[in-house]
């Protein structure tokens, strides 16, 4: 158990949704990281996580759908602040879940100065009794079980909602990274502006997501062009509701210009590793994690492209808030991320 009775919590803050992980317990909660407020008025919050998000299009005038937490940083401190505290609440089952436990939260890889500080602000007015902000990346290793104790390198790729981090760990640290402007929220909306342009269809963020899980593949295969949909959406031309045929080939074509930059971006930072690094890489190979790893076929599109073995979890979007709760839960594990300034403490 970690220091307080109430034991440790991983907040895993991402840009598109908030994965809360409880020790002893796991993973508990994974809502979309939005927050329904009214227009006038951000105090007033109406909903927050999934209650929030099922208004995506659909809110009216004097109502906003907020995602306080952007490109991996928090554009919105108030309401980053709300989302923590509600989500919590939820996850704990109780009021003021956070004041006897200790919270460690994820903090991006290629955030400013400036993020850092409202992250750090948003986390203490979430009101644990001591709080703490790792980097996503050694969270996530930790809890894909990747060895960032040894003294060599290992290679994680960590694909979130806005953002891509390529991170080398070793002795408990970091021994180079890159952060890349593209995630699956990127792929969602390559779905929309694709079905607009091939299909003449206006579809939401939402189908476009749906349309990714169920179909997308960075793979091509004979059968993709087999399986199919009915799509409803809004006619480009008529602004009136109409219903085009889809099938997997063409989720599969939109996804292609977004997966080709990650895949290429990740294949630079590669072949930018210093010749120590790469030597201990190449037996091991790369791990990936992070939700944007589920898309099916990207692990063997990887490895065909980068020549190494890629290993996965069979949960990777849940890897950085187990790695967070961890650390919550281990003293001796913070003094040591603390010590190779992946920690900071608040």
């Amino acid at each position: 158990m970690g220091v307080f009775s109430s034991g440790g919590v991983g907040i895993d803050l991402g840009s598109a949704n908030v994965t809360i992980c409880l020790e002893n317990e796991g993973v508990v909660l994974r809502e979309p990281s939005y927050v329904l407020t009214l227009r006038e008025d951000t105090d007033q919050i109406l909903a927050v996580g999934r209650d929030a998000r099922q208004m995506l299009g659909r809110t009216p005038r004097d109502v906003a759908l907020i995602s306080p937490v952007n490109d991996g940083a928090v554009g919105n401190i108030e309401l980053a602040t709300a989302l923590i505290q509600r989500l919590a609440e939820k996850a704990l089952g109780k009021r003021r879940a956070l004041e006897k436990n200790r919270l460690v939260v994820s903090m991006s890889q290629g955030c400013t100065r400036v993020e850092q500080a409202a992250l750090e602000e948003a986390v203490r007015t979430a009101g644990a009794r001591r709080s703490a902000m790792v980097r996503s990346c050694v969270a996530a290793a930790l809890g894909a079980g990747v060895p960032i104790e040894e003294p060599r390198g290992s290679l994680l790729v960590c694909i979130g909602g806005s953002t891509t981090d390529v991170t080398i760990l070793s002795m408990n640290g970091i021994a180079a990274a890159r952060t890349l402007r593209i995630g699956s929220l990127g792929m969602d909306e390559a779905i929309m502006r694709y079905i607009r342009r091939e299909k003449g269809l206006i579809i939401g963020q939402r189908t476009a997501e749906d349309m990714k899980i169920d179909l997308g593949s960075a793979m091509r295969s004979p059968t993709l062009i087999r399986q199919k949909v009915s799509l409803r959406g809004r006619d480009a031309a008529t602004g009136k509701p109409a219903t085009v045929e889809i099938t997997a080939a063409d989720v599969h074509n939109a996804l292609q210009p977004p997966l080709e930059a990650l895949v290429e971006n990740i294949r630079d930072a590669f072949e930018n590793i210093p010749a120590e690094l790469a030597e201990d890489i190449l037996p091991q190979g790369l791990y990936l994690s992070g939700g944007g790893a589920l898309l099916e076929g990207l692990s063997q599109r990887l490895g065909e492209m980068l020549g190494l073995r890629v290993s996965i979890d069979e949960n990777p979007q849940d890897d950085t808030a187990i790695g967070l709760c961890m650390i919550a839960s281990d003293d001796r594990l913070m003094q040591k991320l603390e010590q190779s300034g992946c920690l900071i403490e608040i």
